[in-house]
């Protein structure tokens, strides 16, 4: 027999058209969306009626770079699976690996809302393996995942050089280096590609395999870039090997937009809410999510997590409002668009009928910093309701 739940009399803000429902109503059967309302309907037979009057309804939130689970929060002296820097090309790591469902980040982030986030590798290498998205409850990495592997993680900048260069000795100690390290790793899985044509019994070789999903564009490059100089390059590489390509933190994307709309770019922007640390960071500025929104760039925010707790997700995006955007484009950095950024527009990220029943119930607008989170839902189970405890480190599944 399904199971049926109706979210009832809710301010329903949908991340679709239109954007918001007052005293809207949500039909969820089975853990989809099954019907949203502009007003209440006939009620199911058997159907759980929530009663949500005064309250405000939302898509569960998207964080899509994070590293929950390979950065886990409380073990300060314990070494970290965030990245792997005995070598700067590693493109056969896996986040999915590496994931510890136990990290209490993933309770904080369903006690934000937090439904979704995409892990990836770290930035110290130019090339440091593929991310997976999860959802955030669960203890088995294998069922939590809604798509695996996700994408390809490459870097630029700062953090490959100091990683590589100033702390290890070898290269890549320049942004010529990083750049022509990239360059030697795909040309070299182009060679193995024609190599294995020509002979079907050589033994496969798991790096090179990734990099062909990524010049197939069967997942796309995840590209940390900060500096339009980065993002220049990324761009023009990209062009090179025929890449999908996503900018990460994109600081200063709106000084080179022209070329990452040429390059079909998206950009996930961020983290805010710190310090400058280098040059890279200087540009920082929440006005530029309108700015990228307002030229047909694909843009959303992320948090980074720990750079930034990943429970600050929603209030980035409210930052971009006081930045001046309207705040039903603004809730879509954190829904729809990262969603989409993440290729599953058609399962999550909007209140729309046969999409994953990701929800989240608050006591005033999502992106205000007052509103506080009522309950939070993912296929259409309860994982959190206000009042529960957060678990300490090292017990943190659901």
């Amino acid at each position: 027999m399904s199971q049926v739940r109706v979210f009832r009399g809710a301010t329903v803000h949908t991340a679709d058209d239109p954007a918001v429902l007052p005293g809207g109503e949500v039909v969820v059967r089975d853990g989809r969306i099954a019907e949203v309302r502009a007003a209440a309907g006939p009620v199911p037979e058997g159907a759980e009626v929530l009663d949500l009057a005064g309250a405000h309804l939302c898509p569960g939130f998207v964080d899509p770079h994070v590293h929950l689970g390979v950065f886990p929060e409380g073990f300060a002296n314990e070494p970290k699976d965030l990245n792997e820097m005995t070598a700067p090309v590693t493109p056969q790591m896996q986040a999915f690996d590496a994931v510890w469902p136990g990290d209490v980040a993933f309770a904080k982030a369903r006690a934000a809302g937090v439904t979704t986030v995409c892990v990836l590798p770290g930035s110290a290498n130019v090339v440091s393996g593929t991310g997976v998205v999860l959802r955030t409850v669960g203890r088995d990495v294998e069922r939590m995942a809604r798509r695996n592997p996700a994408c390809l993680k490459v870097a630029f900048g700062h953090n490959v050089k100091h990683s590589h260069g100033v702390k290890r000795g070898r290269a890549p100690l320049t942004r010529m280096g990083i750049a022509a390290l990239f360059r030697e790793a795909f040309e070299g899985a182009l060679r193995y590609e024609q190599a294995r044509i020509l002979d079907p019994a050589k033994p496969a070789d798991a790096a090179h395999e990734v990099l062909l999903l990524a010049l197939r564009r069967d997942i796309p490059v995840r590209a940390h870039a900060s500096r339009s100089d980065d993002i220049l390059t990324a761009c023009r590489l990209a062009r090179q090997f025929g890449l999908r390509l996503i900018i990460e933190h994109g600081y200063e994307a709106h000084l080179v937009l022209e070329q990452v709309k040429a390059a079909g770019a998206a950009v996930v922007f961020g983290p805010g809410f710190r310090n400058c640390g280098h040059s890279e960071e200087l540009h920082f500025d929440f006005a530029q999510t309108k700015l990228l929104d307002d030229a047909g760039v694909r843009v959303a925010h992320m948090t980074d997590h720990p750079i930034v707790p990943v429970g600050y997700l929603p209030l980035q995006a409210g930052l971009s409002v006081r930045a001046g955007m309207a705040p039903d484009r603004a809730l879509r950095l954190v829904t729809h668009h990262a969603a989409a950024i993440l290729g599953l527009e058609k399962e999550i990220g909007r209140l729309a009928p046969g999409l994953a029943a990701d929800l989240v119930v608050l006591d005033g607008p999502p992106l205000e910093v007052a509103s506080r989170v009522q309950s939070t839902w993912i296929d259409g189970e309860p994982v959190y309701r206000a009042g529960d405890p957060l678990p300490v480190p090292g017990a943190a599944f659901a």
